[in-house]
């Protein structure tokens, strides 16, 4: 019922639930009335975020062959100069540290995304000169990913697929980048609900309602939200003494904007924990558990229905991220990436709903397990 709802909205408003779009909003709406039902108070809480939309991502190969190359500008990146940029690539390695970058003053680095975050990768090319950075995923194709802040870099920042950057990768490329963004700045909205309003501690349990521009998010994250919603309805009625505050979080998918503004705007004292959701659809057979303190439960109820797992480690990909740097225990399920990921097929058709299932009970079993009882 929920992703059917999830898809409905994304395709009366322009194919998405992006953040500052009217589907946000409209998903919020439902979200807070699906609370209003199950008999909650939910509330609306307003964070200030920059908007961002790509206006032009446009690359051409100009030596040693001529070719355009798809290129997807990353969240936050500056404009290019008016007309663009020419200059050689320079393979930077992954470009987390400063002597990866050697030799790329006046050119522009060509690193692999992985073992830190791209803003980090573009603080370090800018501060060696690189009139712009380039980086390529390991994995198939292409990267839809943030810089998180709009001050992140001072160049400009692309991605491009992997299968793309084999062949530039000799030293010898040349290419014209022309990037043109905008930014603006705008308010969205978390939207909170607590099952024992005035209770001094409570596990807070949150999934991320945006989508990224591109397509619905049905199973990034549809697919979490609709599983906190249904533990929300059943806690209601069978486990009225477990105090849990439900969050459903705005622009996680331009940086964790939403969990991150909570986090700083809220009494940490009265976090129990934090439980995060997020893809728990994916086509595939993953079921992942975040690592952290919470990891050996999982472990064991898996093992106990009979099912594998694995732990792994998310670092900052998702809204656990702000409350694990602020010492609150997280953990959280995850059910992979696929080739729909970030992507407009991102829809009801390709979400596995068995995997959904069983990783919706985990999810209500670690709830039942961790929130406080009051």
């Amino acid at each position: 019922m929920h992703l059917a709802a999830f898809q409905r909205i994304a395709d009366r408003n322009g194919g998405n639930r992006a953040a500052g779009r009217p589907g946000y909003e409209a998903s919020v709406r439902y979200v807070r009335q699906q609370l209003a039902r199950a008999g909650y108070a939910p509330r609306v809480s307003p964070f200030p975020f920059v908007e961002y939309t790509e206006l032009v991502e446009r690359a051409i190969q100009i030596a040693p062959r001529q070719r355009r190359l798809r290129v997807e500008a990353i969240d936050y990146s500056p404009s290019t100069p008016k007309g663009g940029i020419r200059g050689r690539l320079v393979v930077s390695d992954d470009a987390c540290e400063p002597g990866d970058l050697a030799g790329v003053s006046g050119h522009i680095a060509f690193a692999a995304r992985g073992n830190c975050f791209i803003a980090a990768k573009a603080q370090n090319a800018g501060r060696a000169g690189a009139r712009a950075l380039v980086v390529f995923t390991t994995e198939p194709g292409p990267i839809d990913a943030t810089l998180g802040d709009p001050r992140a870099s001072t160049i400009p920042v692309v991605a491009i697929d992997r299968a793309v950057a084999a062949s530039l990768s000799t030293g010898r490329a040349v290419i014209r980048l022309q990037v043109t963004t905008r930014r603006r700045a705008t308010t969205s909205q978390n939207v909170l609900a607590d099952s024992r309003p005035g209770a001094p501690r409570m596990l807070v349990v949150g999934a991320h309602l945006d989508s990224v521009v591109a397509g619905a998010g049905i199973n990034d994250n549809g697919t979490g939200v609709a599983t906190i919603l249904e533990i929300a309805r059943v806690l209601r009625s069978t486990q009225p003494r477990l105090a849990v505050r439900f969050a459903f979080w705005g622009a996680e998918e331009l940086g964790l904007i939403g969990s991150s503004a909570y986090v700083r705007t809220t009494g940490l004292d009265e976090v129990a924990g934090y439980l995060n959701f997020d893809m728990l659809g994916t086509r595939g057979n993953l079921r992942a558990i975040y690592a952290g303190p919470y990891a050996e439960m999982w472990l064991r109820y898996f093992r106990a229905e009979g099912l594998r797992a694995q732990v792994i480690d998310l670092s900052g990909r998702s809204d656990h991220f702000p409350f694990q740097q602020r010492g609150i225990p997280t953990g959280g399920l995850f059910a992979g990436t696929d080739l729909c990921y970030h992507a407009a097929c991102d829809r009801l058709a390709g979400v596995n709903t068995r995997l959904l299932n069983e990783l919706a009970a985990a999810a209500a079993f670690g709830v039942a397990e961790l929130a406080p009882r009051s």
